[in-house]
């Protein structure tokens, strides 16, 4: 059914598209496009427009031996494309898939980190984001040394969906290192506003955060509260340093 919704597409034909992505948003469903279907996404890809690869790709898996020749297309296509909301989210969300699969990261060119600087609101149930905040990726972004796409990057993978999957001890040392001194008020004011944000939805209770996302349990609140909870004591730590050393000079 996919490529014939895909060739109606490129006929001018939108209407089926957008339903087809509906149904996948609402299935609920990380990967939405079963590997059984894995033979037929290479020809899929190079027959699609730039706009509907780019709006596939969060759906379908990139763990697939062949995923490298996918990510060049989807490269191409995505450097085409026109910025929406829509767009944007889909972007980002591919983004983090990609990059959480280590032999795919070095396709990632350094510029295409900048779409998380547009900050799209990803959906509850985002794939990028569960498996986009690893220890790899972080220092994968780090290593950019750029502070805007490193915030952009923490403002999206932190949230009241999904528990940080990077190490406590890894992200203390990154803001202690990354948003220290005097210059970073401002950085540090962002993160702390959002992390005040998460922990109240947090503090909704699990029957309101299930009507979004059904997976969640207590115990995955519960773990939530207690690590973004460290993350900002350490950062209103590193804020509290900054002061003293402000009121000394």
């Amino acid at each position: 059914m996919l490529p014939y919704i895909i060739k109606k597409e490129q006929d001018g034909n939108q209407e089926l598209f957008d339903t087809f992505l509906l149904v996948a948003r609402a299935s609920g469903q990380q990967d939405f496009i079963w590997k059984c279907f894995e033979p037929l996404i290479l020809p899929l890809f190079i027959g699609a427009s730039p706009l509907a690869n780019t709006l596939i790709s969060p759906h379908i898996s990139w763990t697939s031996p062949t995923s490298s020749i996918w990510v060049q297309i989807w490269k191409i296509a995505v450097s085409m494309v026109s910025h929406t909301d829509e767009v944007n989210c889909s972007v980002v969300d591919t983004l983090l898939q990609i990059a959480s699969v280590d032999s795919l990261q070095p396709y990632i060119s350094p510029h295409l980190w900048s779409w998380v600087n547009k900050q799209p609101s990803l959906p509850p149930i985002c794939r990028g984001r569960s498996v986009g905040g690893t220890g790899n990726i972080v220092q994968l972004v780090r290593a950019l040394r750029d502070i805007e796409t490193l915030k952009s990057y923490l403002l999206l993978i932190w949230s009241q969906w999904d528990c940080p999957s990077h190490g406590s001890d890894e992200m203390h040392v990154l803001i202690q290192e990354d948003f220290s001194g005097i210059e970073m008020f401002c950085h540090r004011k962002d993160l702390l506003h959002h992390l005040d944000y998460i922990l109240v939805q947090l503090d909704l209770g699990l029957e309101h955060l299930r009507q979004h996302k059904p997976s969640l349990s207590e115990d995955d609140i519960q773990q939530m509260r207690s690590k973004y909870g460290e993350i900002r004591e350490v950062l209103l730590e590193v804020d509290k340093e900054a002061m003293d050393m402000l009121i000394g000079k």
